[in-house]
């Protein structure tokens, strides 16, 4: 011992220290970190270059969140000892707990290479190959690990996912049958009934994957007669998909019938006995102004309505089999069905029943004739207070539906107040709303409805303080207090609506407690709004917070590789692998990452120094006496939030402090401080539109078909000088929209200038001048050639050049700037300076009626801005103020004076303050009497 002590070899230790380095990985396992770093200082006494015990000491460390040591540490064990899988084996899972899962994978395959047939390191190595998708190096390692240790199931399940994934079907089968055998072979206790019952589930759907269709059938039909499978739901659903797919449409029908009387709300079951009727989809009329209702034929509709008249018949309490039909029924028939569908709501008082009618508005006929009914209910509530009798109704069923029924006024009148406002009829919307709330006061519905009716017609102010009184009348419904947050987040109170949301946290955790609850909406919101006020800053810190989140649920995944194998819930988990894959093409991402880039865009747009030349040009058109005002309450301001960072600063000690404290005591991980709460590192980056890049690079990979994400990559390609990935972004946005899209005209035109710009520029200029930003490096000619031809591809024409540039425009413009607003406006706004002034006039021409409030308001900024026609914008804004008297933004006649809420509580404090003066008591004295 003494000879081995005195010539280490870095790799041996005695058997002292051997037994103490052997309890570093339990004390790792077992959490008992520190413990096991005072170990690990015992062995490095005596050998502080032993490899394996620095890795290790570094795996403790990075557990106490110490990172900078840890990765020091492990780096100089594994250079002590590049041989050692476990120092190697240590790096990856330092790597790992980083999500840098990539260098993690490289550390393990180091490690095997020291140590071929150690198995723990192949298991942790197949979870990341997993974890990343790379499915062949998934399949050999799982190979591999079979071939080591056959009498294992989880190896041979393992194996068979893999082949699965990899999309390898027939073999996939062979290998849950070579397993299948072992177990018949071996029996099976009662504990092990649900776990073969999935294997054979399992093994069918991959059949099914497969195109075995008949096969699948077969061992579901085994499995049900041997009473192995023990999820009959999800067998019957399997099979009538099966008879669906072989053609067996008898059976299929039969088969959805009786999962219809399972579960008659099911929208899935109803499809697929229409399917198996060889009818259309009941839904595909649900937009008869578009093409798939225009589709069905009369002998279609009248099918579908049998099919269902006869659903009805079998399930008369289902809401689906009354519901969908009136996505294909039409005229009179659909008056008829839509009646006897909605009074039950109007009698139970269901306040839902415009979001659910909601999408039969996409057809212009169904939405005058639901309007004419709900007309004639209205009438006869107010003249009988009674429903008049059902179309096609008879004798008692007559008498039976005109019974009073006067609480159901309220609703008609709900209802065709949403239903005006969904047509733009804001003044008559506002009116009947008015009446509900005067028929019944305590409503809190029509509170919320009017609040939604301001904020269309362009009141966002009144909306949201109508949102806050709906929000008090019932301070215990959540619901109310997100929506009273949104409006006030819309109407830039973004304090307020921070101090609202916090009513539903818990105390002194407000933001940290709605980044726990992963509350996107309200981080979308409130980005928005700080991104509105252009605090740059405070807006990306709140839009990549949803990125966090949604990274946060691809890691949730990593422990469920392993589970759900021991558990066998196989199908389950394909699911959510499946699932995860699309996981950044949801809503809520695009939404969050989007405004992400916005915020990026607007910086690069507008450099550090463009608000205080806005401040400038702003304190420079206002008198004396305005600029002294202006600048005291800017002073106040800033006073304000120096001493509201000065108490969130002494808060945040306080809590660090606790939690340490707390943290020792329960030996709990400390949460990691937020170093930038308000994002100043963000907004101060040098490259915005790099930032940016990155973040598009998942969009278009997982959200490629959604047009506003090519939207915004063409906005940054092009400023970035990228001319060939701006062309790729256009030429998709043309494939999802097509050439009559304003925003693809938008696009295309731009796009050709900027090549053009390109092809005349220099060599040595037309990288960093191509689009006047910057990319630093000329665009190669090859490069340019191709953005030419794609641009000429893009445009319709053979060659790019000014004049057939030119021509496209004027093309584009007079085939469609006359249809909508938005043509309108995108036709002015890439025409050339000597066509402006006509573009202008033709906007003004096509004017807002019919538009949004949105699009008039984007009008007005682009005539006020990028097309710099003042007089225009003034006329525009008069224009607007008529068509929407209740605008804020326009001006308009008609806006409501809504009182405050939060003033009203203010004025009460102060009279309450006064009064207790008067009395001769300060607060703090008729508190301590009062107790």
């Amino acid at each position: 011992m003494a000879s081995k002590q005195s010539q280490p070899d870095n790799r041996t230790l005695p058997s002292k220290e051997a037994a103490l380095f052997r309890q570093l990985a339990k004390q790792y396992e077992t959490k008992q970190y520190k413990k096991g770093i005072k170990n690990a200082d015992a062995i490095l006494k005596k050998f502080p270059e032993h490899g394996e015990t620095l890795a290790m000491k570094g795996l403790l460390l990075n557990c106490l969140d110490r990172k900078e040591e840890a990765y020091e540490l492990v780096k100089r064990g594994v250079k002590n000892d590049l041989r050692s899988h476990v120092c190697w084996h240590v790096y990856g899972l330092l790597y790992r707990s980083d999500r840098e899962y990539d260098e993690a994978i490289k550390c393990y395959k180091n490690a095997l290479r020291m140590d071929r047939e150690n198995l723990t390191v192949m298991r942790d190595l197949a979870l990341l190959q997993i974890q990343m998708r790379d499915m062949p190096g998934f399949l050999e390692t799982r190979q591999t690990l079979l071939e080591l240790k056959s009498n294992n199931k989880h190896n041979w399940i393992s194996f068979a996912l893999a082949h699965h994934l990899c999309g390898h079907h027939e073999v996939a089968v062979k290998v849950l049958e070579s397993y299948e055998a072992t177990v018949e072979e071996e029996g099976q206790g009662a504990g092990e009934a649900y776990e073969h019952s999935e294997l054979l589930l399992y093994k069918a759907l991959v059949l099914e994957e497969g195109g075995m269709h008949e096969e699948a059938l077969g061992v579901l039909e085994a499995g049900t007669a041997a009473k192995r499978l023990r999820d009959p739901l999800g067998v019957r659903e399997q099979q009538a998909r099966l008879f669906l797919a072989l053609g067996q449409r008898e059976d299929a029908a039969a088969a959805y019938r009786a999962l219809i009387a399972i579960n008659t709300e099911n929208h899935k079951y109803h499809a697929g006995l229409l399917a198996a009727l060889q009818l259309p989809p009941a839904g595909a009329a649900g937009a008869a102004a578009g093409p798939a209702g225009a589709e069905l034929s009369e002998e279609q509709r009248r099918l579908l309505a049998e099919a269902y008249v006869e659903l009805q018949r079998e399930h008369p309490h289902s809401v689906a089999a009354r519901r969908m039909p009136l996505d294909f029924l039409e005229g009179e028939e659909f008056v008829a069905a839509a009646d006897a569908y909605v009074r039950k709501y109007l009698l139970r008082g269901i306040p839902s029943l415009f979001s659910d009618l909601k999408p039969l508005y996409r057809s212009e006929s169904k939405a005058a004739l639901l309007g004419q009914l709900f007309e004639r209910l209205a009438t006869s509530l107010e003249q009988s207070c009674a429903l008049p009798p059902l179309q096609g109704a008879e004798g008692g069923e007559q008498q039976q539906q005109q019974q009073p029924a006067p609480q159901a006024l309220v609703w008609a009148l709900f209802y065709l107040a949403q239903h005006h406002d969904k047509l733009g009829n804001t003044a008559e919307a506002l009116r009947l709303v008015d009446r509900c709330i005067e028929h019944t006061p305590t409503l809190i519905e029509a509170y919320v409805a009017k609040a939604r009716f301001l904020k269309h017609a362009g009141d966002v102010e009144s909306a949201a303080r109508l949102a806050d009184a709906a929000r008090r009348m019932d301070l215990a419904d959540r619901y109310l207090n997100c929506n009273a947050v949104k409006a006030a987040f819309r109407a830039g109170h973004t304090e307020r609506a921070e101090a609202t949301a916090a009513l539903f946290t818990r105390d002194g955790e407000q933001t940290n407690n709605l980044f726990d609850m992963q509350a996107m909406w309200y981080e979308i919101a409130s980005g928005h709004a700080y991104l509105a006020q252009q605090q740059y800053g405070k807006a990306l810190k709140r839009f990549l917070k949803v990125q966090q989140h949604f990274e946060d649920f691809q890691e949730d995944q990593f422990d469920f590789h392993g589970y759900c194998v021991r558990k066998m819930t196989l199908r389950a988990y394909i699911d959510m692998l499946r699932m995860e894959d699309r996981l950044y093409g949801h809503a809520t991402y695009v939404k969050g990452i989007s405004g992400a880039v916005r915020a990026y865009l607007q910086l690069h747009d507008r450099p550090s120094g463009g608000q205080e030349k806005d401040e400038a040009a702003l304190l420079a058109s206002m008198t004396a006496e305005e600029q002294k005002k202006y600048r005291a309450k800017k002073r106040k301001e800033e006073q304000r939030r120096a001493k509201e960072a000065a108490e969130a600063a002494a808060r945040e000690a306080a809590e660090a402090a606790a939690a340490a404290k707390k943290a020792a005591a329960t030996g709990e991980e400390k949460k990691k401080r937020d170093t930038d709460p308000d994002g100043v590192q963000l907004a101060a980056t040098a490259d915005p539109l790099g930032e940016a890049a990155k973040l598009l690079r998942r969009l278009r990979e997982h959200a490629g078909d959604n047009l506003g994400v090519q939207q915004l990559s063409f906005e940054v390609y092009l400023r970035q000088g990228k001319l060939l990935l701006a062309v790729q972004a256009a030429k998709k946005a043309q494939q999802l929209a097509g050439a009559a899209d304003p925003s693809v005209h938008s696009m295309a035109a731009r796009l050709a200038a900027a090549v053009l710009a390109a092809a005349a520029a220099p060599a040595a200029e037309a990288g960093a001048e191509g689009n006047g930003n910057g990319s630093g490096s000329a665009l190669p000619a090859v490069a340019l050639e191709v953005a030419q031809q794609e641009a000429a591809q893009l445009l319709g024409v053979p060659e790019l050049t000014a004049a057939a540039a030119e021509a496209y425009r004027q093309q584009w413009a007079a085939a469609h700037a006359g249809s909508s607003l938005r043509h309108a406006a995108a036709a002015a706004e890439v025409a050339p300076p000597e066509a402006r002034g006509a573009a202008i006039k033709q906007l003004q021409q096509v004017g807002p009626a019919g538009a949004s409030h949105s699009n008039c308001v984007a009008v007005a900024e682009l005539l006020a801005g990028p097309l710099a026609a003042p007089e225009a914008a003034s006329a525009w804004q008069q224009q607007c103020a008529v068509s929407f008297p209740w605008s804020a933004v326009f001006g308009g006649a008609s806006v409501l004076e809504v009182p405050a809420p939060w003033e009203e509580d203010a004025a009460a404090e102060g009279k309450g303050a006064e009064a207790a003066e008067a009395n001769g008591l300060t607060q703090k004295a008729a508190a301590l009497a009062l107790s």
